[in-house]
């Protein structure tokens, strides 16, 4: 099920399997969000719960029993339960199950709010611990923005920027580590710049990113809270040709560093999980500002 919120600027569409933005227009009917493609990545903006990334092995344990779970948990392939639609918000949520208890021994709520203002979209995350003890996860966005937005345009025209200056390093296959930037702001947006996989700056000085053409004056910029993560990723391939359809670049706030970062299998003892304690809640946000 889709569900259409809007404001005088924006236009929005969101599905019930994985409270899962699908489109994010202005009035001229300009698409930011990748529209997906199973070529090269099926998914336009999914929520990453309740693991951000996984461990090495894609296995994990709670108090010593073994459990697994696929790369960013299950709520991205999950249908929720809409609670309400209304002109510019709707919210939609996720529950435990006898079936997320098999491969995540915690009870939850999760819900997921998108609430339009203008020309920016506040989406929030809200963990609740309906369980008789403390629960544990990451979690975090995946957006991605199409790019070039333009026809007339290509990937390489577009530039990652940063609020502050910011050094970011990014871990290569074999041990070393290569420099994206060094008390810099702007990283030049290439294919090639992800053929090692993800860049990230945990904590960043940055309470915003950006992806800015230099040809024209669309630009999305991501509002996020600075305690957490910022990372930013594109598919791409061996095959040159396939590389060249991924036309999108996400940008993504996460609540900490991704799961593999903390070198744990013990999730109560990875010292990057959110820690819950029964009957609280937990709210993480971002803004997706257009133009």
């Amino acid at each position: 099920m889709q569900v259409n919120i809007s404001s005088d600027i924006l236009k929005v569409k969101v599905d019930s399997f994985g409270a899962e933005l699908h489109s994010v227009k202005d009035y001229n009917d300009t698409e930011y969000l990748w529209q997906a493609d199973e070529r090269v990545w099926k998914r336009h903006a999914p929520v990453l719960f309740p693991f951000v990334c996984n461990t090495a092995s894609k296995k994990y344990t709670v108090n010593g029993k073994e459990f697994a779970l696929s790369n960013h948990g299950f709520a991205r392939d999950s249908e929720f339960e809409l609670l309400f639609a209304k002109e510019n918000s709707t919210e939609f949520y996720l529950g435990f199950t006898d079936e997320t208890l098999k491969i995540y021994p915690f009870r939850f709520g999760l819900y997921v709010n998108y609430t339009i203002d203008g020309n920016k979209l506040k989406v929030t995350y809200t963990v609740e611990n309906k369980d008789d003890k403390d629960i544990y996860f990451f979690i975090g966005g995946h957006p991605a923005f199409r790019c070039p937005v333009c026809n007339s345009e290509s990937f390489s025209d577009y530039t990652v920027v940063y609020e502050k200056n910011e050094t970011i390093t990014q871990k290569r296959e074999d041990g070393t580590e290569a420099v994206i930037l060094e008390n810099g702001s702007r990283v030049p947006v290439s294919h090639e710049l992800f053929a090692h996989d993800v860049f990230m700056k945990n904590k960043p000085r940055s309470e915003w990113i950006a992806l800015v053409s230099k040809s024209h004056d669309y630009k999305v910029k991501l509002h996020f809270d600075n305690d957490g993560c910022i990372a930013v990723w594109s598919s791409y391939f061996a095959e040159k040709e396939k590389t060249d359809l991924a036309q999108f670049v996400c940008l993504e706030p996460w609540s900490s560093a991704p799961v593999y970062c903390d070198n744990e299998e013990e999730l109560t003892k990875m010292p990057s999980a959110v820690k819950l304690p029964t009957g609280e809640k937990y709210r993480f946000s971002f803004t997706i500002e257009i133009g």
